[in-house]
């Protein structure tokens, strides 16, 4: 079991999400960046989806209150616990999510999981709609088993030695789609939305990234219609919102773009500053 002593930037208890709900307009949420909350899990043998405490980026800090083992994943924002390792800790230490570093959320796993409630099937917090009890600060978060379900110190080892290439270092590039939209832009405007660089804005949450840079010619609103994580939706202002886990599932703006599936994961890692350039997939 572990004590919020604080709760940072934000925190929340996330698996793979809640699959098969959007035709009712609840999003899937689950983990930002899967494939870290994943390697948290497999460094003490649990389930690939076992629910995680999801930390973002900074200031958290947490009381251990039994003998345990932890494992971390994705930004490396723990002065006392490596990201992409498992180790063993002792009742009474305390984790500070203080540093600045790479990446925007970060990945704690216990032995099981973390028991929680579940919400349409899944342990995945989503306040904006109202799936969950908010963490706050003197919660404790308990784990499904007292102990790993296996000897993890050989597994910690190899596992910790996978590099983190995909946590962006304050630039990053990405292939896109074109979006659904895409023809209704004229062909002045997509080429500067390619040839532009664009900056993650600090108004960005798990619902959307707001991209900051060249003001896009916006063209006429469209019908309500699905949306997916990963669009990139061009509002009346004509800078770039991308919708994300919690967001929407339909909206009404023009979507020119939308992210490779497989860079989903490194995209939800570049913090507020971060320096963007795109290209179109071939």
């Amino acid at each position: 079991m572990i004590e919020i002593l604080s709760i940072g930037s934000g925190l929340s208890i996330q698996d793979r999400g809640r699959a098969g709900w959007r035709r009712f307009g609840v999003p899937a949420g689950g983990a930002m960046d899967a494939r870290s909350m994943a390697l948290a899990n497999t460094l003490l043998c649990n389930p690939s989806d076992a629910p995680v405490l999801e930390v973002a980026q900074q200031g958290a800090k947490i009381r251990i209150l039994e003998d345990c083992w932890l494992a971390l994943a994705g930004g490396d924002f723990c002065s006392r616990f490596a990201s992409g390792t498992g180790m063993p800790f002792v009742a009474g230490q305390i984790l500070e999510f203080d540093q600045k570093a790479a990446g925007l959320y970060a990945y704690l796993a216990l032995p099981g999981g973390f028991k929680t409630e579940r919400w349409l099937g899944s342990a995945s917090m989503d306040l904006r709609n109202g799936m969950g009890t908010p963490i706050q600060n003197g919660s404790r978060l308990p784990a499904q088993q007292s102990q790993p379900n296996a000897s993890i110190q050989s597994v910690a080892r190899r596992i910790s030695s996978v590099p983190q290439e995909h946590i962006p270092h304050g630039y990053a590039h990405f292939t896109l789609h074109p979006g659904p939209q895409f023809k209704s832009f004229s062909r002045d405007t997509q080429q500067q939305f390619i040839a532009s660089k664009w900056t993650v804005s600090p108004r960005s949450d798990r619902t959307g990234y707001r991209l900051e840079g060249a003001t896009l010619d916006v063209p006429e609103s469209i019908a309500s219609e699905p949306v997916l994580p990963g669009s990139f939706q061009i509002p009346g202002n004509g800078q770039p919102i991308v919708t994300l886990h919690d967001g929407p599932t339909v909206g009404g703006y023009a979507k020119i773009a939308v992210l490779a599936a497989k860079d989903l994961d490194r995209f939800v890692q570049c913090a507020p500053g971060t320096q963007l350039t795109f290209s179109w997939l071939k």
